[in-house]
């Protein structure tokens, strides 16, 4: 089950969902770390997005259209950072100290 998470940026709330390890990787080698080293954030933010907003709707849906029809270039940066936040926390603290320790 997908961990989830209510932040607020810049007045909105907005939940998160967690994503796969495989599906995060998938979207930096595409458009963070690709091969041809073009390098394309606004894809990345709008994918990632998409991908872990869930509420409101109309932003898990449209993206980052969204915030570019309300002209908003800095509520889109700060989700961003949130939504890496969010999927960078653990889901139960001292997971690798209790594995390495019972070895």
């Amino acid at each position: 089950m997908a961990r989830t998470k209510v932040v607020i940026v810049n007045d909105m709330e907005f939940t998160l969902q967690s994503v796969t390890f495989s599906w995060y990787s998938n979207l930096t080698d595409l458009y963070i770390n690709p091969a041809n080293g073009r390098r394309n954030t606004a894809k990345y933010a709008d994918a990632l997005i998409k991908g872990c907003v869930t509420a409101p709707a109309e932003v898990a849906k449209s993206g980052i259209k969204y915030f570019d029809a309300q002209e908003d270039l800095a509520t889109p940066g700060e989700l961003v950072r949130e939504i890496e936040n969010f999927l960078g926390e653990r889901n139960q603290p001292g997971g690798s100290k209790e594995k390495s320790e019972a070895q």
